[in-house]
């Protein structure tokens, strides 16, 4: 074990492990934008590492990095251009560094209360499992990151090992099983193609170009892009990555407030948009995973960042196939398994009728629509309605209690 800056951080397997526990929510957007949309895979990822070694140098916790993710699915299923994809990233950026100027945390008290946070955190569980489950057994073909058809007898093969892996991982942390699974995947996708996406890596990345992007189409940028996830990345990104992380971390997770988070995720977009790479984000449920898997310490974070930078200098042409030698069915039960344990942290609330409602009421709607944006609008307003219920409630029974006919002043007279 290495330990670096008085413990703060240390560097073991299991955070090397840890620190791999949310590629499967990064890889399968990141690559669909660079085999889709044309971003530049120097740029996504040198940004994205570099976001990550913030995060982690500053935090002091795993942090996740990930891509917007209702912005990079539009993205891919629309074929937007790259400089409108950069453009989303750079504004984005501008967005929340204004906000992390400002104290709103009375703010997002008020409107991020706990059954709403509890009911994003169940609906993105649900949306993990349901990629999982599309992309273990084949039915998730535009994020293939091979571009070749997955047999579903192939992912549930796939899938029973690796929860093996995972179940015999369960009581021991000394055993790395993301560090395992991913081995376990390289070698299976590896065999299943023969390695053929070896033969096509070599040294040499691609040159980022520096600059404002500002020809791209407004309506494309702001309207389709951003309005659909702007209320999510406040939710998830900031509020529900702050709460996760107190769970997990407690006192070790006192800087990750929600207006830290704000301006760590500005500041990564604004370089993003600067250099053509991708939007960024953190993510309640890459907390999730790099936890699971065994990251405690920043290190972990510093680790993948370095990774990731040292692969987008070296290898920044190569990277869609490099990454082509991880099957999807592996990304998928590692979706899978995250998903689960990050809907599990909605347990504190089962004991409240009105928050098991709101929270219930939101994972539903998640599961209905796939849309967690409409799931938290339902949320918020079913919220509201059940408070106002409750509190007319309480001040009829409060008026009762203090009429000289009622029940509450007669017995106290008494």
């Amino acid at each position: 074990m290495v330990s670096v800056m008085r413990g703060r951080f240390r560097l073991d397997l299991n955070e090397v492990s840890g620190s791999f526990g949310d590629l499967a929510t990064f890889l399968p957007l990141a690559i669909g934008l660079v085999t889709v949309n044309g971003v530049n895979a120097t740029s996504l990822f040198l940004s994205a590492g570099l976001l990550y070694i913030v995060a982690g140098l500053y935090y002091g916790i795993p942090i996740p990095v990930q891509p917007l993710k209702a912005t990079s699915a539009i993205a891919i299923v629309l074929a937007v251009r790259p400089e409108a994809i950069s453009a989303a990233a750079f504004w984005m950026g501008v967005l929340f560094v204004s906000v992390s100027l400002f104290n709103v945390n009375g703010l997002y008290g008020k409107i991020f209360t706990r059954p709403i946070v509890r009911g994003i955190q169940l609906g993105l569980g649900i949306l993990l499992v349901k990629g999982g489950l599309s992309a273990l057994f084949g039915s998730l073909s535009m994020l293939s990151l091979g571009g070749r058809e997955i047999s579903p007898v192939f992912g549930a093969l796939v899938g029973a090992a690796i929860a093996g892996i995972i179940v015999l991982s369960r009581e021991n942390r000394r055993y790395p099983a993301a560090l395992a699974v991913l081995a376990f995947g390289i070698v299976a996708g590896g065999a299943s193609t023969s390695f053929a996406a070896l033969s096509s890596v070599s040294l040499g990345w691609i040159r980022p170009e520096w600059g404002i992007p500002a020809g791209a189409d407004f309506y494309t940028v702001f309207i389709v892009l951003l309005l659909p996830q702007i209320p999510l990345t406040f939710a998830n990104s900031v509020v529900a990555t702050a709460d996760t992380a107190d769970r997990y971390y407690g006192e070790g997770a006192r800087k990750v407030t929600p207006r830290a988070l704000a301006a760590t995720l500005g500041i990564g977009n604004l370089f993003a948009g600067l250099i053509g790479g991708m939007p960024v984000c953190h993510g309640s449920g890459g907390v999730t995973a790099h936890y699971r898997f065994g990251a405690r310490t920043g290190a972990a974070s510093v680790f993948i960042g370095g990774v990731f930078v040292l692969l987008a200098l070296f290898f920044g042409e190569s990277l869609p196939d490099l990454c082509r030698l991880l099957p999807v069915p592996v990304l998928g039960a590692l979706l899978i398994h995250i998903g689960v344990q990050h809907a599990r942290l909605v347990r504190d609330v089962l004991d409240s009728a009105h928050e098991s409602a709101v929270v219930a009421a939101i994972g539903l709607v998640t599961l209905a629509t796939g849309n967690l944006a409409i799931a938290f609008g339902v949320g918020i307003l079913l919220n509201a309605i059940i408070a106002r219920l409750l509190w007319r409630s309480a001040s009829r029974k409060a008026a009762q209690g203090m009429s000289p006919i009622g029940g509450g002043l007669r017995d106290g007279a008494a």
